[in-house]
């Protein structure tokens, strides 16, 4: 009995790590299709959505993808990503840090070295480096960074 009983507790764990874990169906964009763009050359619809939504944003990079725009920033101790059409709708957000706002270095470096990448989380690990989860041409990759944005080291699955 007791034996049955702790089958039954394994099997529970795993199947529960198993549904929390990350999907590869994670939403992408082709890099080239991606195109960082200047705030100035973003709609004013969009802008004026944008700001009125998230006043006091900080860290702030806007990305072209067809008619849609999305802006990557810090805002309340947090990294964004929301989408908008070309008319300022809000047609996603996502949280892509919850643990803090990531450095503005961090971001530079990032921006530097994967020009053509989005990131769908940013990770602050517990040795006080920023982990960026991005995916490229369908492989899942890393790349770590030191606060101060000095690049530590790129991995894939």
């Amino acid at each position: 009995m007791k034996k049955t009983f702790v089958s039954v507790i394994v099997i529970l764990a795993v199947t529960l790590l198993t549904s929390c874990s990350k999907k590869d169906s994670l939403p992408q964009t082709p890099p080239e299709a991606i195109t960082i763009v200047a705030q100035s050359t973003v709609p004013a619809a969009v802008v004026a959505a944008f700001t009125s939504n998230f006043s006091g944003a900080t860290e702030v990079e806007w990305h072209k993808s067809g008619n849609s725009f999305e802006v990557e920033f810090n805002h309340q101790s947090q990294r964004h990503s929301v989408g908008f059409d070309d008319s300022g709708h809000q047609n996603k957000h996502n949280i892509t840090c919850t643990g803090a706002t990531v450095p503005a270095a961090v971001l530079n470096a990032f921006r530097t070295r994967n020009p053509n990448d989005n990131v769908y989380e940013w990770k602050l690990a517990s040795d006080g480096n920023w982990k960026a989860h991005f995916i490229r041409n369908g492989v899942k990759w890393e790349t770590t960074f030191t606060p101060a944005g000095v690049f530590v080291k790129e991995e894939h699955e």
